[in-house]
């Protein structure tokens, strides 16, 4: 029997191992066992030793098969019965070469919605800063006395509600009532433009009155600075603080509010251009600056 018949006649051997014997019967290295086949002589290598998943899908492997056993002068329909036999067949069949899936890079997770949403979240919280930098918070309003006990009693603040009068006058406030129930002859109405009315203080303190024509916010700090008026001024009210000077003024809606210092009717500073917020300080002789 030639080496052909011998190493074609090999029941129950391996397709790489049929292969093999017969390229050795041949006298032929597996490089030029390539060279022939104008193959890589990895393909050889792995088609001899049974590792067709390196060589991608099955028809792939088949055909390296078919080509090599044809050389060899192998019988085909028992080159393959012994390559469909064998466990070593890949297990799901891909297009890609084995050494190709080995080389494809590992992609990360897309970085564009952190991106987004992190742009998204810097906008809002700028948005936010610039609301407040321009209208202030509104806070839950305080009686006098709890101003009085939060501000430790620096200064006080009596809320009066300013009476709508017919043809332009002065809107007045009633003084504060007696324990009999009657109006202290004492507290006279309290002009908010165009007179000045003598008011006593206390040394290095200063009284200011504020008439609010719209809703406006209104904060008010001491010399020592504490806060003496922080709170939402409501449209036809009056606010009357007397503290230690000097006085940081804050007001939100400044147009619409009339200031007296001193019993002295003041001009609200102008706001700058395109901006309704006015700060100011007044001074112990009641100069604004």
């Amino acid at each position: 029997m030639s080496p052909d018949e011998t190493a074609a006649s090999g029941q129950g051997s391996s397709a790489g191992a049929m292969l093999r014997r017969a390229r050795e019967a041949r006298g032929l290295t597996d490089q030029q066992a390539a060279e022939q086949l104008n193959l890589d002589p990895m393909v050889v290598v792995a088609l001899e030793s049974d590792d067709f998943a390196s060589l991608g899908a099955p028809v792939f492997a088949k055909g390296h098969l078919r080509r090599y056993g044809a050389m060899l002068g192998l019988p085909e329909q028992e080159l393959l019965a012994a390559y469909e036999g064998s466990k070593v067949q890949p297990d799901q069949p891909t297009l890609v070469p084995k050494s190709r899936l080995e080389m494809t890079p590992v992609r990360g997770r897309p970085k564009g919605p952190w991106v987004l949403g992190g742009t998204l979240a810097f906008l809002l919280a700028a948005g936010l800063v610039a609301y407040v930098s321009e209208f202030g918070v509104s806070l839950p309003a305080w009686s006098s006395g709890e101003l009085q006990r939060k501000s430790g009693g620096a200064g006080v603040d009596a809320t009066t509600p300013v009476a709508e009068v017919p043809g332009g006058a002065p809107p007045t406030t009633t003084g504060p009532a007696t324990s009999d129930g009657a109006a202290d002859p004492a507290a006279a109405t309290e002009p908010l433009a165009g007179t000045v009315e003598t008011v006593n203080v206390p040394p290095g303190h200063v009284s200011i009155s504020l008439a609010f024509a719209a809703d406006s916010w209104a904060e008010i700090y001491d010399g020592s600075g504490k806060a003496v008026l922080y709170d939402l001024g409501q449209a036809g009210t009056q606010r009357t603080i007397a503290a230690t000077a000097p006085l940081s003024v804050t007001l939100g809606n400044a147009p619409t509010v009339r200031l007296q210092v001193n019993g002295r009717a003041v001009a609200v500073p102008t706001p700058p251009a395109g901006q309704t917020v006015a700060r100011f300080t007044i001074d112990p002789d009641g100069s604004l600056r």
